[in-house]
Order: structure tokens, then C-alpha cells, then sequence
């Protein structure tokens, strides 16, 4: 059967001279295309099976997530030179030339991993699920008759010298969003960097503790050593289960799901309201911040502790409102992390990993447990 891929832009690079169509297919003529494609660039690296985070995108190409383009390179004979088909933006001539392309002529430049993430879909689905599922389209740069020079060129340029960000470089590239998502919170005021403000009343939080906090919900642990690169990779596979649980639809399946990250949020703003002015240094430092926020990212993805989490918090809430910071123990946190010894260890890793057990054990027990003996357990937990 023949396929049918369709040219939407032409562009020439200058640079390569050479000459990029975007255009679009189907799964099932993007399948047929590059059937064997991942053999033809030698250069690229494996094929990557069995990691979590690429079953999570098999699990989303199933519920119809949109890939970012494939790029491509072909080579293809042409009843015009390409640069008359730039020239004349001759998109219905390219189709038409695209759609003569076999697999022998196709070589993938950027998207391998998609590529197989795509074969291993479709090889999981059968009748109809899978003719919806090759039916669904796809957006392919395809590279016109491209020397291989500048391909590996272009491959090594846009790669040099690069790394995978870090976790933490990732939320970091995110706060400038953070604060438009946050910003309709009720008595929330976010400083910037470059803000020239402090502290001085309850509601107000800077935004890179924010940004740290969301890191700590994110990965649910207060305390993070990213240079051990197995845990970074595990810590990114946490990352991606918590977003993908709270994106695209809620329970009903219509409206969009609750955002976990700012419902945390209105909730801490709310307790640093009800907790008060007199006691600005609880959640302005980032020891208790941090292991609060971690503690919630952690119970959150639990199956069996999920259901008594914001019951709990919310009853914590309820209890602060009404007896102010004495519900939270505030004097009690604040005489165990002043009894830490600094010549034994980290003060700080031990306040955040104090916060994190305690609002745990906390939550655990369904807030039936005072604060107060939760903020002891935790302390004789790291004795």
C-alpha cells in the first residue's frame, strides 16, 4: 500500500546547504517508512529497553499523547532539483515525492528512542485499539539528499559537550512558569531573585525555595546526593510518575486533572497564615519547607497512604487555625533541631530528614497522632 506522508514547509539551511521539509504521516506510514531505520545510522546510540520511563511513554502513546517531530534524513531522486521546490513552495510535489520513499532510503537523525517507542506500542495492541492507534499522526523533519558530513555534523554539534540536565537543573528551567501557575493563589506572594523584599509577613515565599520545594515533592525525599547518577535516574522516574498522575484528565475524565503541586501550596500558604506572623521562621526556612513538601510527594504516590493524605493535612489546618502554632508544635520542632549536634552531622540534612519522618508519621496515622509526638518519633528515629 502506498504511503502517504504530506510536506507542509520547505525551509533551506544555509549553513548545511541543504534543504528540510516538514511534513506529517501516520503512525502506520511512519512504521512502514523506517521499518529497519534504526540499523541505518551507525552512529546513533542503542536502542534503550525496559526502562521506566519508556514504558511510561508507551503507556501515554496509548492515550494519544503528541510526539515532539522525528527527524529524518533521506535520499531520494527528484523530478526537481530541491531548490526549485523551495523556490516554488511546491508542497504538493514533495508529498508526492515523499510518498515514493522506501524504508533502504530512510535514516533516522533525532527520535530513535520514539521511534521504537512507537514499534513497541503498536506490537502491545491489537483490532481496533491498534488501527486507532496507526491512524494517529505524526509530525517528521525530513532532511532532503543531506551529505552524511553534515549530518554527523549536525548531530555532533547540537550534542557537544552536552549532558542530560539534572532533576534539579529541569525544575530550575520551570520556576519562571511556577509563578504564573501559583499565581491566583489566595495571600501568596512569590519574591524573585532579583527582589529586593524579605519575609516579613506570612503568605510571602521566595521563589527559589519554591522551586526547591517542588524538587522535594517531586522526588519525595528532603535530602538529595545528584551525583550518585543511579539515584538521579531514579529520582527522574519518580518525577515523571507524580506530573503524569496529575496531567491531562481528571477523574471524571473531562475537566483537566487537579494540580498536586499547587494544591500543596494553597494548603502551605494557608498554614503559614494560620500558624502567624510570630512564627515567620517555621516556614521561611527552607529545612521545614523542604521535608514538608517531600513528605507529601511521597505519600501522594502511595497507594496504600494516598487516601489519608489531605484528610490529615486538612485536619493539621483545622487544628492550627484554631490553637494557633501550638497545634503544630512549633517551640517542640524548634527545641529538637536546636539539640541536633553539628560535630556529628549536617544540621541541615538532619532538620529536613526530622520535618520529613515526623509529617510522615503524621500523615500515616491518619492525624490522629499529635504533632507533637510525632516531632519526638522522629527525632529518636535518628538518634
Amino acid at each position: 500500500m502506498p504511503l502517504t506522508i504530506s510536506a507542509i514547509a520547505v525551509d533551506r539551511d544555509d549553513r548545511l546547504l541543504s534543504y528540510c521539509v516538514s511534513a506529517k504521516c501516520s503512525y502506520r506510514d511512519f512504521l512502514a517508512l523506517t521499518a529497519g531505520a534504526e540499523e541505518n545510522l551507525s552512529i546513533q546510540r542503542g536502542i534503550i529497553k525496559g526502562t521506566k520511563a519508556y514504558a511510561t511513554l508507551r503507556s501515554d502513546l496509548k492515550r494519544g499523547c503528541v510526539l515532539p517531530p522525528i527527524v529524518l534524513a533521506v535520499t531520494l531522486e527528484l523530478r526537481r532539483a530541491p531548490a526549485d521546490y523551495f523556490a516554488d513552495t511546491d508542497l504538493a510535489g514533495l508529498s508526492e515525492a515523499l510518498s515514493c520513499l522506501t524504508a533502504p532510503q530512510v535514516y533516522i537523525i533525532d527520535g530513535l528512542q520514539r521511534t521504537n517507542a512507537l514499534r513497541q506500542t503498536a506490537a502491545e495492541l491489537a483490532d481496533d485499539a491498534l488501527e486507532q492507534f496507526l491512524g494517529r499522526p505524526l509530525r517528521i523533519e525530513v532532511w532532503l539528499n543531506i551529505p552524511f558530513g553534515a549530518v554527523a555534523y549536525r548531530m555532533l554539534l547540537l550534542n557537544a559537550g552536552q549532558r542530560p540536565m539534572s532533576v534539579k537543573q529541569q525544575v530550575e528551567v520551570l520556576s519562571s512558569k511556577l509563578v504564573d501557575d501559583l499565581a491566583d493563589i489566595p495571600h501568596l506572594s512569590i519574591f524573585r531573585a532579583n527582589d529586593a523584599r524579605r519575609r516579613a509577613q506570612p503568605g510571602q515565599f521566595s521563589l527559589s525555595k519554591l522551586a526547591q520545594a517542588l524538587q522535594a515533592w517531586l522526588q519525595g525525599q528532603p535530602n538529595l546526593d545528584l551525583r550518585n547518577t543511579v539515584m538521579e535516574e531514579l529520582l527522574a522516574d519518580s518525577a515523571i510518575n507524580v506530573l503524569g498522575n496529575s496531567a491531562g484528565a481528571g477523574n471524571d475524565g473531562e475537566g483537566p486533572a487537579e494540580d498536586g503541586f499547587k494544591k500543596f501550596v494553597n494548603w502551605l500558604v494557608e498554614l503559614d497564615l494560620a500558624v502567624g506572623a510570630d512564627h515567620l521562621h517555621f516556614l521561611g526556612n527552607e529545612t521545614a519547607l523542604l521535608g514538608i513538601a517531600a513528605a507529601v510527594g511521597s505519600l501522594e504516590r502511595s497507594e496504600k497512604l494516598s487516601k489519608r493524605l489531605w484528610p490529615s493535612l486538612t485536619e493539621l489546618l483545622d487544628q492550627v487555625k484554631l490553637n494557633g502554632a501550638d497545634a503544630i508544635a512549633v517551640s517542640t520542632f524548634e527545641r529538637l533541631r536546636q539539640g541536633i549536634d553539628s560535630s556529628k552531622e549536617n544540621v541541615g540534612v538532619a532538620t529536613r530528614e526530622m520535618v520529613f519522618v515526623a509529617f510522615k508519621e503524621f500523615i500515616r496515622d491518619g492525624g490522629d497522632t499529635p504533632m507533637e509526638e510525632c516531632w519526638q518519633i522522629a527525632a529518636a528515629s535518628k538518634a
